[in-house]
């Protein structure tokens, strides 16, 4: 996708995000018809929603001009450790581990991500805006995965 700039990237991201969220359910379903296990299906299912979000918001890398962009392989193993921890954990609540791990996501590209100085020089409007931004672009990422997650669980 073409970076058209935040006044058309925010408002693609966003409205995608709401119907994602509305429609969670009847996209969790298409992707629980796919036969292998869970793990594999939790990984495909989140996909979409990786090479979308980062085809907008992946500057660093120039992943807006690829069709695959370069940070797969790190935010497929970052979706693998939210999966252990989603096993290991059992969570009651979906949307507080969403927001726990949005969180650990912020703090990251803070950190240690690649535009973290850049970040952390921002007046403190955007700082803040940015750091929102970022946490919604990781929950874009998790919403369905974990969905069928929760879906499996209350199968059984």
């Amino acid at each position: 996708m073409k970076n058209f700039g935040p006044l058309v990237d925010v408002p693609v991201l966003l409205i995608t995000f709401y119907f994602i969220i509305k429609y969670k359910l009847e996209i969790s379903n298409l992707f629980l018809r796919i036969p292998l296990p869970n793990f594999l299906v939790y990984l495909i299912s989140s996909l979409p929603f990786i090479i979308f979000e980062e085809n907008i918001n992946c500057g660093a890398f120039n992943c807006n001009h690829t069709i695959l962009p370069f940070t797969l392989p790190f935010l497929l193993i970052y979706m693998t450790i939210i999966w252990f921890f989603y096993i290991k954990i059992k969570p009651k609540n979906i949307k507080l581990f969403i927001t726990i791990f949005c969180l650990i996501g912020v703090l990251f590209e803070i950190f240690l991500g690649v535009s973290n100085v850049e970040f952390r020089q921002l007046p403190i409007f955007w700082f803040v805006f940015i750091g929102i931004w970022v946490g919604i672009s990781y929950a874009y990422l998790m919403v369905v995965p974990l969905t069928i997650l929760e879906m499996k669980k209350n199968k059984k």
